[in-house]
């Protein structure tokens, strides 16, 4: 399995608190985890990626312990098979388009510039975003972004990519773009994918489970 959560806890007091979640996911998986609330979504895929502190249980990326303590240095080299796609933000505004999809690239790969380059192209080509290029972030629109951040996301080719409900809002064009993208790169180089959704899923789903402060559910129980 390339992700196996273990009995997590998640306690932001009355925000946000969160028991017994328990699944796994398979490198050519694509696992959908619907949820109503979905500030409770964000909350488990930041857990996922040891972003929040007040946890407890275990969380294994290819067999290691992500909540455990560790050396930085290998956190971070855990991180890098790790996309992440936010659902609101995850820019960095003083960058343009270009640099923040390359960003990974540039810190986490020996690539030249050409190659830097030549793969924020294709990413972008891929994605349907290369007119955004050379914009600003504050430039964009909400769309606009979560299709930046899932391009980001993708260019370093990771092993797992966690997705935050970013179709919700889409129209049926921008779902299919996603989902082609998704698909494009899971067919260079298959990947497992969790994400959360309130309604939409993507068509590469292939498991969906609910969300629920006590754990996670088949749907309909």
């Amino acid at each position: 399995m390339i992700l196996e959560v273990k009995d997590l806890a998640l306690d932001r007091g009355k925000e946000v608190h969160l028991r017994g979640i328990s699944f796994a996911v398979d490198a050519c998986e694509c696992l959908v985890i619907r949820s109503p609330i979905l500030l409770l979504g964000t909350a488990l895929l930041e857990t996922l990626i040891g972003l929040e502190e007040r946890v407890e249980g275990q969380v294994l990326f290819n067999g290691e312990h992500m909540l455990g303590d560790m050396p930085l240095h290998r956190r971070l080299a855990l991180r890098r098979d790790i996309g992440y796609v936010h659902r609101v933000g995850g820019l960095i505004s003083l960058l343009n388009v270009r640099e923040n999809i390359a960003l990974p690239l540039c810190y986490h790969a020996r690539v030249t510039r050409a190659q830097v380059a030549e793969l924020t192209d294709q990413v972008a080509d891929v994605v349907g975003i290369t007119e955004l290029l050379g914009r600003e972030v504050d430039e964009l629109d909400m769309v606009q972004m979560r299709l930046v951040n899932l391009a980001r996301a993708l260019i370093n080719r990771p092993r797992l990519l966690l997705v935050d409900a970013i179709l919700e809002g889409m129209d049926r064009q921008q779902r299919e773009r996603v989902a082609s993208a998704v698909g494009y790169f899971r067919g260079e180089c298959d990947f497992g994918v969790v994400m959360t959704a309130r309604t939409r899923d993507l068509p590469q789903t292939t498991r969906v489970l609910e969300l629920r402060a006590d754990g996670l559910h088949q749907p309909g129980e």
